[in-house]
């Protein structure tokens, strides 16, 4: 499931580098790539929500395991989520994926938990590990990952030689 709010807030400095019909053409490929990743994950339940709350309206009554992620991160693959797939297979009560800026790009657990959905949307810190701890649970980390929402983002992926070719085109040399 692509959750908005695992995302970055919006930065107006992508708009000023690449123009406010570039800055969003970006935002929508990076959303749609988001979508497709979902819908080779799970092809006949994939969702889309803007809210951890809204996620979990979404996935009331499903059973088994729930990948979560954010619509902002060129990364996203099949070898993500095969490896947060893995690392719940193998009992983690909790999987996330780390982006640069400390927030989560990808929350995995094995079943809908509204608690942990809500503490994973946030900064990790206290709140997270603390609540994990408190519960024995186990974390499984996934790699690290880069958003794409600001300047620096856009050039960093424009010099990336292995980013997706379609995303470095809408960034262009900048």
């Amino acid at each position: 499931m692509v959750v908005a709010a695992l995302g970055a807030p919006l930065d107006p400095g992508l708009d000023e580098l690449l123009g406010a019909a570039g800055a969003r053409a970006l935002r929508e490929a990076l959303a749609a790539r988001a979508r497709r990743w979902a819908a080779g994950v799970a092809p006949d339940i994939a969702f889309e929500a803007t809210t951890m709350g809204a996620a979990a309206a979404a996935l009331h009554g499903h059973h088994g395991p729930v990948l979560l992620a954010a619509p902002d991160v060129p990364g996203l693959d099949a070898a993500v989520a095969e490896m947060a797939l893995g690392d719940l297979a193998a009992g983690c009560d909790l999987v996330l994926g780390a982006a640069h800026d400390a927030r989560p790009y990808l929350v995995g657990l094995p079943r809908v938990d509204e608690e942990l959905m809500e503490l994973a949307s946030g900064r990790f810190a206290g709140g997270l590990l603390g609540a994990m701890a408190d519960r024995d649970l186990t974390l499984g980390m996934l790699r690290a990952e880069r958003r794409l929402t600001s300047p620096a983002d856009a050039r960093a992926l424009g010099l990336d030689p292995v980013a997706p070719a379609d995303l470095r085109a809408l960034v262009g040399a900048v």
